[in-house]
């Protein structure tokens, strides 16, 4: 499982590079030819993790225990290994859906009258585009790209995500994700100047596409989820408050073998908090993360094994 991070204790937090590139590489060639020959190795990568990683283990336990309730321990431990089996598809889809346009998945597409009223209401403005680690989210910006004509094609795109060109691992996916060509990442490995980055490309008229489900650093909203208060972090939706830029929640859920669904304004639709939606920016803010919250909350239900959350997000 790869998480990078930008100092010791946020390594800590949300876990570290396994095995590097090499491994990557090797799935990568194995499931571009054979992908269920790549999903056996997922069973016995799952294996490893559940008994080596035991933190992650616990971590998985105790987020589907508010999801589906107190279990026994040999369902607790069933459940906690198929979310990392569930993982591991996910990230190996991943890697070969973005390698190019020749991937064999089928996509179905629900809500892209939501992603057309938003761009229309955009304007000469910035849109954003809220998902979460779930499903196969890197997937989104590119698959929704190529089916919104003019209206994002005329549109400079942006993902904000975390990309260190100094790692191996890095630089491997990002000479081999091909769908996203064109695409220009803002990396979080530096905080500040991202959020200076995101708010540019916003008033440029840009598309930006980040996930808001997982704080690094600096400032934090609270909000409700699963039942408990977590701690999301502010950069995405200050950036909604401050640009009065559109936002719509796009989801892309993994259904079958080679199925997937693009599932877009989930949470009710598109929505903007600029000056003109009401409150002070502090309270915009608040509304837009609980807005996000609600539909993370909504698919997390749906689908609770395709969170790719091993960290217990309420611990603080």
């Amino acid at each position: 499982m790869h998480e990078r991070a930008a100092d010791s204790g946020v390594r800590a937090r949300w876990g570290r590079v396994w095995f590097g590139y090499r491994a990557n590489a090797m799935m990568l060639w194995v499931g571009r030819r054979a992908l269920w020959l790549g999903y056996f190795f997922v069973w016995w990568g799952a294996v490893w993790f559940f008994v080596c990683v035991p933190g992650a283990r616990r971590a998985s336990g105790a987020y589907l225990d508010r999801v589906r309730g107190k279990r026994g321990c040999l369902r607790r431990g069933w459940d906690s290994y198929r979310h990392m089996v569930t993982y591991g598809y996910l990230l190996l889809d991943r890697a070969v859906m973005l390698s190019g346009p020749g991937h064999g998945f089928e996509v179905v597409r629900e809500g892209m009258e939501q992603l057309h009223a938003a761009a229309e209401a955009a304007g000469e403005e910035g849109m954003v585009v809220l998902t979460a680690h779930f499903g196969n989210a890197e997937a989104a910006m590119p698959l929704l790209a190529g089916k919104m004509g003019t209206v994002l094609r005329e549109r400079k795109i942006h993902v904000v995500m975390w990309q260190d060109m100094g790692d191996a691992t890095e630089r491997f996916h990002a000479r081999t994700r091909r769908m996203m060509k064109g695409m220009e990442v803002i990396s979080t490995t530096d905080a500040l100047r991202a959020g200076v980055k995101i708010i540019a490309a916003l008033r440029a008229g840009g598309v930006v596409g980040m996930r808001a489900d997982r704080r690094l650093e600096g400032k934090t909203v609270g909000v409700a989820l699963l039942g408990g208060k977590v701690e999301l972090p502010a950069g995405p939706f200050v950036a909604a408050a401050l640009t009065g830029a559109p936002v719509v929640s796009v989801y892309t859920c993994r259904l079958g073998y080679r199925k997937y669904g693009c599932l877009i304004g989930v949470g009710g639709g598109w929505r903007r908090y600029g000056e003109g939606s009401g409150g002070s920016r502090e309270e915009r803010v608040e509304r837009a993360a609980r807005d996000y919250a609600a539909g993370l909350e909504e698919m997390i239900r749906k689908y609770p094994l395709q969170w790719g959350n091993f960290y217990d997000l309420w611990a603080g």
